[in-house]
Order: C-alpha cells, then structure tokens, then sequence
C-alpha cells in the first residue's frame, strides 16, 4: 500500500505533529529516501520518537519500514484514474477536517474590528483574497483587498489596533509577507495568517493562524499537481462559521 494510501487510511489517528510529518515528507519524498530518523526529526522539528510514533500510527513497524514504503512511491508509475479517487479524498478530508475546526477567536477577532484588509502573497492567494472579499459581502461585511507590495507602505501608517489583517500566503516564507508582519507586530495590530500546514515565521508572529492542507498529486510523467482548492473551501467555512457567531452575539445584546 502507498504512503499515501495508508495517510488517509488512518488520517483520524494522526496528531498535528504527524501531519506535519507527511507534509513534509510527501513534499520532499526523494530527499528523505536518504535521511536517517535523527535527520527527518531535525528537518520536522521534532523528536525521533515522534517520527517513530508516525510510522507506528500508519501500522508500519518502524523507521526503516516507512523509508522502504517511501522508496516504493519513488517508483514511476503510469497516471490512472488513482488521482481523481486522491482528488476527492483531499477535499473530503479537508471539509471534514474545518468542519472539526474552531473559527471562534478568528471570528471574534473579526467580529470586533473595525477594518479588515486582506493581503495575498501570490496569484492564488490573492485569487483568494478577492473571493473572501465578495463572500463576506454576502453577509454585510466589507473587507478591503491590499493589492500590492506597493500598498503596503502607506497602509502600515494607517492602520491602528482596532483593524485586523488577514494575511493569505503558501508557504509562510514571502519575504514582503515577513517583513509586513513584523511591522503588524510592533505596531500591535493583530493578524490572522493562512498558511500550508508547516513550520513558519508568519504563523509564529501572528495573533491567530489558520492551516491549510495543499497536497500534490502525480498526474504522471514527473509532473505534479497541486490541490489548492483547501483555500477556497476554508473561505465558506470561514465564512458560515463567521455569520454563526454574527448572529448568536446580535442575539445576546439584544435579550
């Protein structure tokens, strides 16, 4: 059975730490072929009994087991109708997995501020800035969408305490990301971060942060593709989870 397989085979069992395991592995699959645990530990950030641990949970006897699973995934094989089962698998897991989720503190974050800007690393984080714009349009909500680097020396000058960033990124490292939280930092503005599910600098410097899983899949010929519609569902649930709380606080200052 392929890593894969046996990840979401026993996805329920796994903690945090093993999900940033096999994000890490599953992103750098030819690399760890090579790694002894101590190494894969250090490159996780954790400890060689929790690489133990992983491997355990997946029902593997140890280490040395896992890595012969790892090498068998490096094997080349022809595309097939496998992706569209590990397509639909991710977007399962991932509603699954946000509907188990607490939004509260980021709803209430919020729920308090008198502005929200949105800012996005990339083309699909900033897709995706646009899209939580218009959806929380529905609800009578405006966010405004920070559409540039450029922009963000004038709107640092601007912002208070009392306003909220919520800021969209892959992998957490963008330097224009860092450096603008670091300013949201010293300016005690708070921010909301949306990153893959790895370690990170923004993550660690913001008020809240919100994983997201992005997973490749091989689609055949070396070429990977990767899923990123986790950001747009996070939207939605963001969102309906955001109206949820609306309403029950209108409905308490009311009574």
């Amino acid at each position: 059975m392929k890593l894969e397989e046996l990840v979401n085979a026993h996805y329920e069992e796994l903690k945090q730490n093993d999900i940033y395991i096999w994000n890490y592995i599953s992103n750098h699959k030819k690399e760890c072929c090579d790694l002894t645990i101590d190494e894969l530990a250090a490159k996780c950030n954790v400890s060689r009994s929790t690489i133990l641990r992983f491997a355990q949970r997946l029902s593997l006897k140890g280490y040395s087991e896992l890595k012969i699973h790892l090498k068998w995934d490096l094997e080349e094989k022809p595309i097939n109708d496998d992706i569209l089962d590990q397509f639909c698998n991710t977007l399962t897991k991932t509603i699954s997995s946000y509907r188990k989720y607490d939004f509260t503190s980021v709803c209430e974050l919020i729920f308090k501020s008198k502005k929200v800007f949105l800012y996005g690393t990339g083309t699909v984080q900033r897709a995706v800035a646009q899209e939580m714009r218009r959806v929380f349009l529905v609800g009578n909500e405006h966010f405004y969408v920070v559409e540039g680097v450029d922009e963000i020396g004038a709107l640092i000058n601007t912002l208070t305490s009392e306003d909220l960033v919520i800021m969209i990124s892959l992998k957490g490292e963008s330097d224009n990301a860092k450096a603008f939280s670091k300013q949201l930092v010293l300016k005690g503005i708070p921010f909301v971060t949306i990153t893959r599910l790895e370690d990170n600098e923004l993550s660690h410097l913001s008020t809240e942060s919100i994983y997201i899983n992005a997973p490749e899949i091989n689609i055949g010929s070396a070429i990977k593709y990767q899923v990123l519609d986790s950001y747009f569902i996070l939207v939605d649930m963001l969102f309906l989870n955001y109206m949820l709380y609306k309403d029950s606080k209108e409905k308490s200052s009311n009574s």
